[in-house]
Order: C-alpha cells, then sequence, then structure tokens
C-alpha cells in the first residue's frame, strides 16, 4: 500500500481506496499499526507523503495513510485535510484518529466527525461504525462508539437497515441490541435477527423480544419459524412460548432434540401439561432406530429398570447414539463394568471419552494388563487416552508410573499429558500424600524415574525422589 500512493497511480489509488472501504474492522486496526511500524523501514514514502501533505498534494488514499503516521504532526495535519475532503475513505480513517493518544489528534478529528454524522449515508455509517465499535474499549474509544449508538437510536430508519445488514458482527449486534431498546423493530425484523444472523447474542436477544412482543399481540403462532432456528436457545424460547400457549405439539416433536437445553425445556413443558416425558421416551426407544437424542432423554427422565430398552443402542451405528446410550446408562446407575469396558477400542473418540468417564468408579477392578494395552502406540490416540485416563484414576502410584513411562512417547500429546501431570501432582497433592510406595511398586517407579530422569528438569526429579521415598543419588 505505501508502495501504491508513493507512485501514485490514480487508477492503483482508485482501486485500492475501493478495497480498503470493504474491509473489516480488524484489517483497519491492522494497517493502523502496521503503517506506524512500516514507516521506520519505509523512509522514502515517509519523505515522500510528508512533502505532498505539506503542499496539500495528497490523495484521499495518501490521507488514509499518513493519518497513521507514527509523527503527531504528520498526523494531527493528515486529519486537518481529512476534515475538509468528501471522500468516503476519510470517515474510517478520522474514526482511528478520534481514539488517538495524542489529544490535539484526537480533538480534531472527534471535531471533523461531528459535523459528519448528520450526513452519513448507509455505506459509510456501515464503514465508520465497524471500526468505532472495535475501539469502544480502548481508553478513548467510547466517543465515537457511543455517538454511533445514538444514530441506531435517533437516526434515519435507512441508516438502521444498513446497519442491521452490515457485514460486521459488531455494527449489526450494537444496531439490533440498541434498536430493540428504542423499540425500532417490528416483529418480522425481530425473527429475521433471530433466524439468519451470525452473531449469537444477536440471535438470542431478538429472539427474546420477538416471543414479547408476539405474546403482547395475542400472536405467538408467529414465532413458529423460530423452532427451525440453528441456535438452541432460540429453538427452547419458542418451544417454551408455543407451550405456554397450550401448543404442546412443538415441545413433544422437541423430546429427542439433539441439544440438552431444548430437551429440558420440551420435557418441563409436557410436565406442565400433565404428561410424563419418560413415557414418549420409552416409546421412541422402541422404534427401529431411536435419534441420539432420545436415548438421552429417556437417561435424563428415566429409572434404572429402563437400562433394557437403552442397553441394546450401545450398538447404535451412530457414534453419537453409542456415546448417549452410555452416558444414559451411567446416569441411571445402570453400567456394567463389563460390557462397557468391552467398548473401550470403538472407533469413535466421543465414545471412548463416556466410556472412560463411566468406567471411573471400577479403575482400580479393571484389569491392568488390559487398561496397559490401550496405550500401545500402534492404537488410535483417542484409544490411548482413553486408556491412560483410566490408568490415572485406578491409583496414585499407577498414575505416576504411567506419567513416567509416557515422557518419552512418540506422541506429543501424550508426553505433554504425562509431564504436565507429573507437574499438577508435585505442587498439588504430593504435599497430602501421606504414603510412599514399596515393594516391587516402588522398585517400578524407581526404575522409571532413572530412565526419564534425562527428559525432565532436575528439580522435578529431586522433588519425585523425594516423595516417592527414593534414596537420592549420587549427582541429584
Amino acid at each position: 500500500m505505501l508502495a501504491v500512493d508513493r507512485d501514485g497511480d490514480p487508477e492503483l489509488l482508485a482501486g485500492t481506496g475501493q478495497l480498503l472501504m470493504q474491509a473489516s474492522p480488524r484489517v483497519w486496526l491492522l494497517l493502523d499499526d502496521a503503517i506506524r511500524r512500516a514507516c521506520w523501514h519505509a523512509p522514502s514514502w515517509s519523505a515522500v507523503a510528508v512533502q505532498r501533505l505539506s503542499h496539500r498534494e495528497s490523495s484521499a488514499f495518501g490521507l488514509t495513510l499518513t493519518a497513521s503516521h507514527p509523527d503527531g504532526h504528520v498526523r494531527e495535519a493528515s486529519v486537518a485535510h481529512l476534515a475538509e475532503l468528501h471522500d468516503d475513505l476519510a470517515m474510517p480513517a478520522l474514526t482511528l484518529r478520534a481514539s488517538d493518544w495524542v489529544s490535539q489528534v484526537r480533538d480534531r478529528a472527534r471535531s471533523a466527525l461531528e459535523h459528519r454524522l448528520g450526513e452519513l449515508s448507509g455505506t459509510t455509517l456501515v464503514a465508520t461504525a465497524g471500526v468505532a465499535l472495535a475501539l469502544r474499549d480502548r481508553r478513548v474509544g467510547r466517543w465515537l462508539a457511543d455517538r454511533i449508538d445514538s444514530v441506531f437510536r435517533e437516526g434515519p430508519p435507512e441508516l438502521l437497515t444498513a446497519a442491521l445488514a452490515a457485514p460486521d458482527w459488531r455494527t449489526r449486534r450494537s444496531a439490533h441490541l440498541t434498536a430493540l431498546a428504542a423499540g425500532r423493530l417490528d416483529l418480522a425484523q425481530m425473527l429475521h435477527g433471530a433466524r439468519h444472523d451470525g452473531d449469537l447474542l444477536t440471535r438470542i436477544r431478538c429472539a427474546e423480544a420477538a416471543v414479547r412482543t408476539a405474546t403482547a399481540a395475542g400472536s405467538v403462532h408467529l414465532v413458529r419459524p423460530l423452532l427451525s432456528s440453528s441456535t438452541a436457545m432460540v429453538r427452547a424460547e419458542a418451544v417454551h412460548t408455543l407451550a405456554r400457549e397450550g401448543d404442546i405439539a412443538p415441545a413433544v416433536a422437541s423430546l429427542a432434540e439433539r441439544n440438552p437445553v431444548v430437551r429440558a425445556v420440551a420435557q418441563a413443558a409436557l410436565r406442565r401439561a400433565g404428561s410424563d416425558p419418560v413415557e414418549h421416551y420409552r416409546r421412541l426407544l422402541t422404534t427401529p432406530l431411536p435419534q441420539p437424542g432420545a436415548i438421552a432423554g429417556l437417561g435424563e427422565t428415566g429409572t434404572a429398570d429402563d437400562a433394557r430398552l437403552i442397553a441394546p443402542w450401545l450398538e447404535h451405528p451412530q457414534p453419537r447414539g453409542r456415546a448417549e446410550a452410555v452416558r444414559a446408562l451411567r446416569r441411571l446407575g445402570a453400567a456394567d463394568p463389563d460390557t462397557l469396558a468391552a467398548m473401550l477400542t470403538d472407533p469413535s473418540g466421543s465414545v471412548t471419552r463416556q466410556v472412560a468417564i463411566a468406567l471411573r468408579p471400577w479403575a482400580s477392578r479393571l484389569d491392568l494388563q488390559r487398561l496397559r494395552d490401550l496405550l500401545d502406540e500402534s492404537n488410535p490416540q483417542h484409544i490411548r487416552m482413553a486408556g491412560y485416563r483410566l490408568l490415572y484414576e485406578r491409583d496414585t502410584w499407577t498414575r505416576l508410573l504411567i506419567d513416567l513411562e509416557l515422557v518419552a512417547d512418540p506422541s506429543p500429546a501424550m508426553r505433554s499429558r504425562a509431564g504436565n501431570d507429573i507437574t499438577v501432582w508435585l505442587t498439588r497433592e504430593a504435599a497430602t500424600t501421606y504414603s510412599v510406595p514399596h515393594g516391587r511398586t516402588a522398585d517400578a517407579l524407581a526404575e522409571r524415574l532413572s530412565v526419564a530422569r534425562d527428559l525432565l528438569d532436575p528439580d522435578r526429579v529431586r522433588l519425585l525422589r523425594f516423595h516417592l521415598g527414593l534414596k537420592p543419588t549420587s549427582d541429584t
């Protein structure tokens, strides 16, 4: 960009300026920082740019760049020229300088912006608002952001409409939330924001407002489109509202929802309507291929007697279905350790994670060699990690022995996990471990520590020997 400005080719200047107007706020902030840094390495550009500035020969693009110059006098002069310039590029550049750390530059930029805020087009507002809102949290960054919010609150409808559809999430969020608070959005706009905006908070707030508005107008049926939202909280809001008005069909349809929040809302809605969700779940689990959410739901609402309906789905063709079956059995206190242990080699990591969690209470009773076999380097990472988690839970000395073995593992993830766990044990648990290993266990730990000593910090080796009750060696 510095070269484009230095060479002064009109077509390149115009094209680059157009690209900048479409740039995200993040690009503007990065450009501001990059120009300050680059000036020290591009003296030829700096000299040419300052000379043009002094002779009032700078292009709009050139002024945009010199407004980020490390010299405050150059920035102030650039702002003065930008204030007189009727070009869209001037607004984002002035916005950056409105939060400048030098008060003279800052005040001049703010004065120029104050006069322009009442004449903004939708395109210029969007470009300005994105940068202003990105700067809001800076020490002197609130001034313009607050004025942009005022435009959203009280400005022309066409400017608000442009901001609601801006590519920048901060602009859309601020426009939606400010307009909602000011009562400037109609139900159609709320529903559109709730269903289609890319920002999570915006979707949720629009959904809440749409529900309130539709309820107050006696038109709750209008929120039904929210049932197909991609956001769980929005779907849950729609289910709750419709059920409250007597329409429980969406709640019944949502019992097998993937998201637990939506399931919980649906379950509560059925209970308020006098129906027990567990009966619905029991029927769902007798279908040829229940959804994973239905399996999860029975685990949330059923009893240990329902294990007979859940257990067959430990072989569900979908990994999520198998994982939910394991979780449901654990929640109902009906997990069979022998059955679950056979699933530690499941091809899905989501399943082995749930199996390892469910088997924790039996970790000390599981076959030690079988768990060690899971750590074999030929196994996939998720299987090795499941074995590690259960060996970790077995007892303190097995945990440390495995850690000392894995600090030399070929897998960076396993090495890091083992090394971090040794550190955690030494700093948080060793002092309150009121025992030491004996016999074969002590011998095995001493041997592994001897092998791993070159891979560990000398202080950690010394502390390990002390807490394990091992005699210090001549070089520790």
